[in-house]
């Protein structure tokens, strides 16, 4: 039996969401995968847990600004590499043309197509829908939230992102005054961080930490808010032990958010929009605008209101445990053989 993957990004050690969810579904199969990943460094094989990742390099003079732009000009690299196989594994819809009649499956991260046009424009939604609707067109097709709603004709499971469950001797931070947002550079991340950050002024007895790359973008003369940047897995850890809410305004985008299932992993309740709760709507507190953001916080002010969430919170993580969404993800790669 041969297993093949193909991802857009390198993922081992990644700290991000599609990184995650990534390395996560391939690590828990048991079984071999040969896995093909684009980067502009230089070519390389190298052996991680069950996977053999090989690493090509994109032509310079196929790169994008855009880097997924980037991956689908490039695919083309690694079509004759792949070979015979039983089944490929597509991460993201970019290397869909390295594929010639392989049986497949789709991972669908996101509606890729709605989310370029909301983020890029026309052009970039053109670009997307070409390669997308070729995706779809998969031997079975798993996705993340039932909001991308994906046009296919092709089976379907339901795959939602996860994450680690920490061990806690409490699951509250009722007392803490600390307000956290974590998210990349990626545009949508920027957006949600600003819109805390300029809460700043209005929640001066709150210190508002925004974590990840995203805060390079950030402006604020607010001496409460906290750019942090990047941060490694232990500080990370230490923040959202000691955060009172998780605050998540995101205004567009595509997909589920990882770092709402792990700010519910530690009990935090998470107060944030309808799009930054999808696939987690029913664990978060909903606010629509900044005026419901400050409600929202208001009413954790009173211990039995927050004691609630901060329980209904770690409740509705287990279900969202990577182990047992790997093995969700494993039956249904086994089953396709």
């Amino acid at each position: 039996m041969k297993l093949t993957a193909l991802a857009p990004f390198p993922f081992v050690g990644a700290e991000f969401g599609g990184g995650e969810r990534i390395y996560n579904l391939l690590t828990r199969i048991d079984a071999e995968l040969e896995v093909f990943i684009p980067n502009v460094q230089v070519e390389t094989k190298q052996q991680h847990k069950n996977l053999t990742l090989n690493y090509y390099l994109i032509p310079e003079e196929l790169r994008h600004d855009d880097f997924d732009f980037s991956v689908i000009q490039s695919a083309h690299i690694i079509k004759e590499r792949i070979g015979e196989t039983d089944l490929v594994i597509l991460e993201h819809p970019w290397q869909v043309d390295a594929l010639s009649g392989q049986r497949f499956l789709y991972d669908a991260h996101n509606n890729e197509t709605k989310l370029k046009a909301t983020l890029f424009g026309k052009e970039s939604a053109e670009i997307a829908a070409r390669v997308e609707t070729k995706a779809l067109l998969a031997n079975h097709v798993t996705f993340c939230s039932q909001d991308d709603n994906l046009d296919t004709q092709s089976p379907m499971t339901h795959i939602p992102n996860g994450t680690d469950i920490p061990k806690l001797s409490s699951v509250t931070s009722y007392r803490s005054k600390v307000l956290l947002f974590a998210g990349s550079a990626h545009p949508p991340n920027i957006g949600a961080a600003q819109m805390l950050a300029n809460l700043g002024q209005v929640l001066p007895e709150y210190e508002i930490f925004i974590v990840g790359n995203c805060g390079n973008y950030i402006q604020t003369s607010s001496d409460n808010v906290r750019i942090l940047g990047h941060v490694n897995s232990a500080t990370l850890d230490a923040l959202l032990r000691v955060t009172h809410a998780f605050v998540n305004p995101i205004a567009a985008g595509s997909g589920t958010s990882l770092k709402v299932a792990k700010a519910l992993s530690y009990g935090v309740p998470v107060i944030s929009s309808e799009l930054g709760a999808r696939g987690y709507a029913d664990s978060c507190i909903i606010a629509r605008n900044a005026q419901e953001v400050i409600d929202a916080l208001q009413a954790l002010k009173v211990q039995s209101n927050y004691l609630s969430e901060s329980e209904r919170a770690r409740e509705a993580s287990l279900g969202y445990s990577w182990d047992s969404i790997g093995k969700r993800f494993a039956d249904v790669v086994l089953g396709l053989l």
